[in-house]
């Protein structure tokens, strides 16, 4: 299983993508999760801007392993003009993966957060109605969409059964669980919880929590025992897997909090490499 780092830890730290990018490569990074957000959100760029990003992927030698949807709050809201803003913010993105090479994009937030003033049950038709739609504009452009599990009560998706749930409800093929382990930590689920969704599992992310707050801090200052769930998914066989779809079996670097305070994003990318060649040397770049 290879590395690739998230570059959401860059965008908090507010370093622009370009020389983003340029630590990548200075790190020795071939796979990036590129998260749609900020100087990283494709549909905020000028022309020039996107034709240069993917310029500079290609010159890099870089692999676009997942392209993160990270404005997609809106996807379960009883507003239908902002779940078609939201889809239409997905289309842009995934036509942008699809320029850099990449074909996983992923649909943040828990599938939709829950809305005070409409039943959860709605918020689930709109969540399943928004992803089958998408899913299947999708198909043909043989884009792969992974689904995160966020570890809330306000989430739609906020545990490996609802996971399953959601890909059963949305029903086409192109739709898999990605498997955040800082999450699973904070959701109580042990490694064995993963058996749920195992044939279906393409893409992971290392991110720390205190066991009850996603602190998205750096690898290996948290309380997330990651080597039992690594070794579960080797298990499960998510290198065959991803072989299915020509996809490499990837583990994502992800650092930083909305809203949050990253000093020094080059520091904390050094300190959890140098954390996760320790503990887990089997993680490559």
């Amino acid at each position: 299983m290879h590395l690739a780092i998230n570059t959401f830890v860059y965008e908090v730290g507010k370093v622009p993508i370009e020389r983003t990018l340029k630590s990548a490569k200075k790190f020795g990074f071939e796979f990036i999760d590129l998260a749609a957000y900020q100087s990283g959100d494709p549909t905020q760029m000028s022309k020039k801007k996107s034709k240069d990003l993917v310029k500079m992927f290609k010159d890099f030698g870089f692999k676009s392993s997942q392209l993160l949807l990270v404005n997609t709050q809106n996807i379960a809201s009883s507003d239908a003009s902002l779940r078609k803003q939201t889809l239409d913010y997905m289309k842009k993105c995934a036509d942008f993966q699809l320029e850099l090479g990449g074909k996983q994009v992923l649909v943040c937030w828990g599938c939709g957060i829950y809305e005070d003033r409409m039943v959860k049950e709605q918020a689930w038709i709109n969540s399943v109605n928004t992803i089958r739609e998408y899913a299947r504009w999708c198909l043909d452009k043989k884009i792969l969409i992974d689904l995160e599990l966020d570890p809330h009560v306000y989430f739609v998706v906020n545990s490996l059964e609802k996971m399953a749930k959601m890909i059963e409800d949305v029903e086409v093929p192109n739709v898999f669980p990605n498997i955040d382990i800082g999450h699973l930590c904070i959701t109580r689920e042990p490694p064995k919880s993963i058996e749920k969704v195992k044939s279906r599992i393409l893409h992971v992310h290392l991110s720390e929590t205190d066991t009850f707050e996603h602190t998205n801090s750096i690898i290996g200052t948290g309380k997330v025992d990651f080597r039992p769930y690594i070794d579960k998914l080797f298990e499960l066989g998510i290198e065959e897997n991803c072989k299915k779809y020509n996809e490499v079996a990837v583990a994502g670097i992800e650092m930083g909090e909305p809203g949050g305070e990253v000093d020094d994003p080059d520091r904390w990318v050094q300190e959890s490499l140098s954390y996760i060649k320790r503990v887990l040397p089997e993680l490559i770049l």
